[in-house]
């Protein structure tokens, strides 16, 4: 195919537009907000102890993750992808204002106003932690179980494609979403790089040499926190407009049966795509 092909069906299929605009938002949140060196400067340099934090951090974000994963398959079967996607990055979204907020009156030093776990050398729990484990647990959880959410939804955009011109390219669906996908996975840590440069100044990654400054803190809230939210809330306006429910996906999959079943008896693609253009015109026993 030619790259102007590719080009045509992404014109056309307006749910794949929308689709990889989500996809590659939840994944940016995902690949930024679990970056190593960015979780290293937030446990490490902005909360003070690396140790402490970071391995029981991780552990509760996976322990919350599970049963949200489970919530949004049964969302998923239940209400279909675009429902369970925007459902559960929506509780994200509202989850990370919180740490946000948490992270801004965060001090460096203070006792009281950062993370603190008793574990390899760390203080007693206090309400700033238990807050951040709530809202970053939940927040975790939701788009972690999310994360991967778009991956299945290229194949009701291949049923679309079909659907809308008669062809069946399942391929080259995937092949486009992986690129997208690929990118975006290749920006995440030029992004990194390129933020901490730009709000500390730092010529080189930080480690567990480098010293506090607020030029690492206001890194670490836009990686952390800012860039996550501003990809969701492009997910949410794309997935907003994208049509593909799991009613319209029942109505498009029975028409493409009807269709099939006609070409295999004689019919051309071209007469099968006008006998069939919608539910009402499929029969019965092709419905369900």
């Amino acid at each position: 195919m030619k790259l102007s092909e590719y080009a045509q069906i992404i014109k056309a299929n307006k749910p794949m537009q929308r689709l990889m605009v989500a996809g590659a938002g939840c994944k940016l949140a995902l690949a930024i907000a679990t970056n190593t060196t960015v979780l290293l400067a937030l446990y490490g340099i902005v909360m003070g102890n690396y140790n402490s934090l970071y391995l029981p951090m991780m552990v509760l974000g996976y322990v919350y993750a599970v049963p949200f994963f489970l919530l949004s398959m049964r969302t998923s079967q239940k209400k279909g992808q675009r429902a369970s996607l925007i459902r559960y990055v929506s509780v994200a979204l509202i989850c990370y204002v919180g740490v946000l907020v948490l992270l801004l009156v965060n001090s460096h030093g203070n006792p009281s106003l950062t993370l603190s776990f008793p574990f390899k050398g760390g203080g007693a729990i206090n309400l700033y932690t238990i807050l951040f484990i709530v809202f970053f647990g939940v927040g975790y959880g939701t788009y972690y179980a999310t994360a991967d959410m778009p991956i299945p939804m290229v194949a009701d955009c291949s049923d679309y494609e079909t659907y809308r011109s008669g062809k069946y390219i399942p391929g080259i669906m995937g092949t486009m979403f992986s690129l997208v996908d690929k990118l975006v996975s290749s920006l995440a840590q030029t992004l990194v790089a390129f933020i901490f440069l730009a709000c500390a100044g730092l010529s080189e990654l930080p480690d567990d040499s480098t010293p506090y400054s607020m030029g690492i803190k206001v890194a670490v809230i836009i990686m952390f926190c800012v860039i996550p939210m501003l990809a969701w809330g492009a997910t949410l306006l794309a997935m907003k407009g994208y049509t593909l429910t799991g009613a319209k996906m029942k109505e498009i999959q029975a028409v493409n049966a009807a269709r099939k079943a006609a070409i295999e008896q004689g019919m051309s693609l071209e007469e099968a795509m006008e006998r069939y253009q919608t539910v009402d015109q499929v029969p019965e026993q092709l419905r369900n």
